[in-house]
């Protein structure tokens, strides 16, 4: 099993799914599973951006929103574990 492991993310999955495809085409690898470890920053909506315990100037909608609409589909399974920027309304409700 192949896992990629990735760290502040700040709830842009558009990038580490690209760097994951950019990685298997390059390596000629599969990748099995995506570990995010820390700041993942789950934030669905701008009501969680009030939730998000972040400077209000690093507050941004990055990309999670897609995945947690259906928007977007991930493309290898994901686990993350929370860190110290995390949007608590959505992992409140978990």
């Amino acid at each position: 099993m192949k896992i990629a492991v990735e760290g502040f993310m700040h709830g842009d999955l558009d990038k580490v799914y690209k760097t994951i495809k950019y990685i298997e085409n390059t390596r000629n690898i599969e990748i099995d599973l995506l570990l995010c470890c820390g700041d993942f920053e789950a934030v669905r909506n701008e009501r969680d951006m009030d939730s998000l315990n972040a400077p209000p100037k690093y507050r941004e909608m990055k990309s999670f929103w897609k995945y947690y609409s259906g928007e977007e589909v991930a493309p290898v399974p994901t686990i993350f574990i929370g860190g110290n920027h995390e949007a608590s309304n959505y992992l409140w409700e978990l």
